[in-house]
């Protein structure tokens, strides 16, 4: 069960995707079915058997489920364990926008190129700043400094595999003090991916001894 992926915490979608309706999300190569208890708390269950009633399959395939963060994670194990997921530490005054996208390559492409700085525009230019520009945090969390650098500032990709094939991406930002119309971190946001993502997708394309490591490689590379 969930291999490759078991006994972590994952977001696997916003919370405000979790309304009356019961919603439907494959983790791992197995499918979840996530929904709402009389208290508004979210449930998650494994969901092999889509004609048995909901309340036969909260029982027999019951998952931990939380919200937080204005999102809703899972647990990809049985047992609840005893700590929570690891969360960044955010100001609840920013609400977080979130925005999920299913990229069409395996978990391990999406990480590695997602980790690659030279996948992201901020760095091209001649005076961009030294300091990291990315950090990781097991087991799929990439978090992105983007600029304008401030404590407020935080951008997250928590991404999780949906099959062997295809990864879960949630792009989680706050804004920045001044930063601006809500709706700009639309193109922050594929500023920020837009060349990971064609990379995941075209690395089985791509022989592993050309080494694109750079932003003029691939680019050339695709012309």
């Amino acid at each position: 069960m969930f291999e490759g992926f078991a006994n972590v915490w994952t977001p696997v979608l916003s919370a405000r995707d979790l309304r009356d309706e019961a919603r439907r999300v494959r983790v791992a190569g197995e499918p979840i079915l996530l929904f709402r208890d009389g208290r508004g708390e979210p449930l998650a269950c494994l969901d092999r058997s889509p004609s048995v009633p909901r309340e036969v399959l909260t029982l027999q395939a019951r998952l931990p489920a939380r919200e937080a963060l204005g999102l809703v994670w899972i647990f990809t194990g049985r047992e609840t364990p005893a700590e929570g997921p690891a969360l960044p530490a955010i100001d609840p005054v920013r609400p977080l926008v979130v925005h999920g996208e299913t990229w069409s390559a395996p978990f391990a492409r999406v990480i590695e190129a997602l980790l690659d700085p030279a996948n992201l525009p901020c760095t091209w230019a001649r005076n961009a700043p030294e300091e990291s520009v990315l950090a990781f945090h097991a087991p799929g969390c990439v978090e992105l400094f983007l600029p304008p650098r401030t404590p407020e500032k935080r951008t997250l990709l928590y991404c999780f595999p949906e099959s062997e094939a295809t990864t879960r991406v949630l792009y989680c930002a706050t804004r920045a003090p001044g930063e601006g119309d809500v709706t700009s971190w639309i193109t922050e946001y594929f500023a920020a991916t837009d060349l990971a993502r064609e990379r995941a997708s075209r690395a089985a394309a791509i022989p592993a001894d050309e080494g694109l490591t750079t932003a003029p490689d691939f680019l050339e590379h695709l012309v």
